[in-house]
């Protein structure tokens, strides 16, 4: 299996959204993809509902990280949902996971 995201990379303003976030934590990308986004940031999951569950389930992931980190990180998750949702989620609906050679992006996407 080969994702898409992974292969072609992020949409551009969705990857200025996360280098920002990161530039804030002093290139600490824990936070980003281990913590209250985990979901979205580590797991490639741009969609609204996985946005919305990170922001409704933030508190769980309070205990891990400072309130500077947390506030940095509920920022980019904000930030994310500003954008149109097929503005973020670039995966072609008939993208085989297996031929990524034939699903050439066709907007600019950076490797993160």
């Amino acid at each position: 299996m080969i994702c898409w995201y992974c292969h072609w990379g992020w949409a551009e303003s969705v990857a200025n959204i996360y280098k920002e976030a990161l530039k804030k934590l002093d290139n600490y990308d824990s936070p980003l993809h281990f913590g209250p986004s985990h979901i979205v940031w580590e797991d490639e999951n741009f969609e609204n509902h996985n946005i919305k569950w990170c922001l409704e389930n933030f508190d769980e992931y309070k205990s891990d990280y400072t309130n500077e980190e947390l506030e940095i990180v509920k920022w980019s998750l904000e930030e994310l949902l500003k954008m149109p949702e097929n503005e973020r989620c670039i995966e072609p609906d008939d993208y085989d996971e297996e031929h990524p050679e034939l699903f050439p992006p066709k907007i600019t996407t950076i490797r993160i």
